[in-house]
């Protein structure tokens, strides 16, 4: 699962951490996981780019791992000048913060946003977008929580089998394959909930 970085880090460890959490985010290939967060990264190579005032800045964040996830998430070629400087990347890691600390409450307040026709919610008509994704899409649901339901139902084989869509479906795809390491949760719990919910 995720790593606590509460170790002070100087500017090259937080630009090798940056490097290692944009190619999860953006690579199919590499997985943060697997290689444990390494990269081949040179310090000489690092002091000679135009924009390491940044990764010391970055280094100073209190949660270096939560904000560089949070904004992946967002965009996965975000650069890191724009986080640094942009009051939005601090609000996306403040939005992640949220739902991780109180994930049982922002998960229950997306399942009362659902169709109380639970099958509804994920059902592909015509190669289009299911409501659960056109929710999420919009910004009516986490993307944390579409995550969470497919642990629970197992839904996105089907979705990839038979949304049309080959722009935005199998980007939001990407994106939860490679968030959901980093998602801790109790599955047995949620799905208390969804099953209380929608099954009567």
């Amino acid at each position: 699962m995720s790593r606590a970085f509460s170790l002070k880090m100087d500017a090259f460890d937080a630009y090798k951490l940056y490097v290692s959490l944009k190619n999860h985010f953006s690579s199919k290939s590499y997985d943060y996981f697997k290689y444990n967060g390494q990269v081949r990264a040179s310090k000489d190579t690092f002091d000679r780019r135009r924009d390491k005032y940044f990764f010391h800045k970055l280094s100073k964040h209190k949660d270096i791992l939560g904000f560089l996830v949070s904004n992946f998430v967002y965009n996965k070629d975000a650069w890191v000048g724009e986080m640094v400087q942009n009051e939005s990347a601090e609000d996306h890691y403040k939005k992640y913060l949220k739902f991780k600390e109180s994930i049982t409450y922002q998960f229950t307040e997306d399942i009362d946003k659902l169709n109380p026709d639970f099958n509804a919610n994920f059902e592909v008509v015509d190669g289009q977008h299911p409501e659960l994704l056109r929710k999420c899409m919009r910004g009516e649901v986490n993307i944390e929580t579409l995550i969470i339901l497919n642990d629970i139902v197992g839904f996105m084989n089907q979705w990839n089998k038979k949304i049309e869509d080959t722009a935005l479906w199998p980007d939001i795809y990407l994106r939860c394959k490679k968030y959901r390491p980093f998602i801790e949760f109790d599955k047995d719990k949620l799905k208390k909930i969804v099953v209380d919910k929608f099954v009567d």
